[in-house]
């Protein structure tokens, strides 16, 4: 599932830089909340700082700032899961929106502390800290949530059918 997630999220972001459509969403937050979400507090973070790597890897900004910026949005956020499933998929959107929130305030962080060349205006706060978690958390649902809902049905039901198959073969003997 982990697998999946994240080869999702990647090609969302190879499309959205390939195509340059409207807003820019953080592609890899779904992937950041499964992580906390179904792994432990050390390897979720550790998920989430390479799913960072990912980003640094075909962004401007400096070196290692999205791996450090995921890690620690990771971090912040790893006890928040105890009231939350990764099964429920309202809830990896709503978990992913406030992944979005905090990851967005602690980019604006990062990137003052080491690229002072970002402009900061009203809009881009209005936009980005408070409407694009909104559009993430849409995006986890729709993207993420909705195809590894569609693959773990699929799987329950090749399981059903191959025990079935297995004991009416057992019994025609």
């Amino acid at each position: 599932m982990l697998l999946a997630a994240f080869l999702l999220c990647f090609i969302a972001h190879i499309l959205q830089g390939v195509l340059m459509l409207g807003p820019i969403l953080l592609a890899f937050a779904p992937f950041v909340a499964i992580c906390l979400l179904k792994e432990s507090g050390r390897s979720s973070v550790w998920l989430a700082g390479l799913a960072g790597l990912c980003v640094d890897l075909f962004s401007d900004d400096p070196m290692g700032l999205h791996a450090l910026n995921y890690a620690a949005t990771a971090g912040m956020l790893y006890g928040v899961k105890r009231r939350l499933s990764y099964e429920e998929p309202l809830h990896l959107g709503l978990y992913t929106g406030g992944i979005s929130f905090v990851s967005t305030l602690l980019q604006l962080f990062l990137l003052f502390l080491f690229d002072r060349r970002v402009p900061f205006s009203g809009k881009w706060a209005l936009v980005d800290v408070f409407c694009m978690p909104i559009v993430d958390g849409v995006y986890a649902l729709v993207w993420v949530a909705a195809p590894l809902w569609g693959l773990q049905r699929l799987r329950y039901k090749w399981d059903i059918y191959w025990v079935k198959k297995k004991n009416l073969s057992r019994t025609s003997h």
